[in-house]
């Protein structure tokens, strides 16, 4: 009997110690449905997670804050590390790029974040970003589609956050289009990556 007691005791306190660790209100990334349409929460929960160990904050979550604008490139290939790249657009028309790169791989495993770097961008750069952005129709993009292909390959996923709009563009590994045009200006462009080109896909 006592050592029936002693178990539950354990098990009880276990659990008391895994909710007192774990979020009270997990990063929410992405809108319900935004990225998958067969496959339930798969790559929600595989970006998001991605994300999380890249420490980024969820733009979808500041679709209250009317004056922030922001975009973000995650770029998840599958045997070469994850890259984040994000552009937040200042009042006076500069922005402030932040590149994120994870030690793991994009197709399966997070890791940490290996580099961080942070620059200005000039008004010209910034406008330069934004007309892309337009000219790209980047707000109009339909998702989700079903574009995959293949097992194996790269994600292009763009995301936008405009005067309380929120919008994400996913595609899987493009040579073309709104994800590839703006993931190209973003990633080696601006952020100025150094990456080999065979581990561009």
């Amino acid at each position: 009997m006592r050592q029936r007691l002693i178990v539950l005791f354990t098990v009880a306190f276990v659990m008391v110690l895994a909710r007192a660790q774990a979020p009270s209100h997990p990063i929410k990334y992405f809108p319900e449905s935004s990225l998958d349409l067969r496959r339930g929460h798969l790559k929600n929960d595989w970006y998001s997670a991605q994300l999380s160990a890249l420490q980024e904050p969820s733009l979808y979550q500041m679709i209250r804050a009317a004056n922030a604008e922001s975009y973000r490139f995650l770029w998840l290939r599958t045997f070469h590390h994850p890259v984040a790249v994000r552009i937040d657009v200042n009042p006076d028309g500069t922005g402030l790029l932040t590149a994120k790169t994870g030690s793991g791989a994009g197709g399966y495993r997070p890791g940490t974040i290996s580099e961080n770097h942070s620059q200005v961008l000039s008004k010209e750069q910034t406008s330069a970003f934004l007309s892309q952005v337009e000219a790209s129709k980047f707000w109009s993009a339909p998702n989700p589609i079903n574009d995959q292909r293949g097992t194996d390959g790269s994600q292009w996923i763009i995301e936008g956050l405009k005067r309380g709009r929120y919008h994400v563009v996913d595609r899987w590994s493009p040579n073309s289009g709104v994800a590839w045009q703006l993931g190209l200006m973003m990633a080696f462009d601006l952020a100025n990556l150094k990456i080999p080109e065979d581990e561009i896909y």
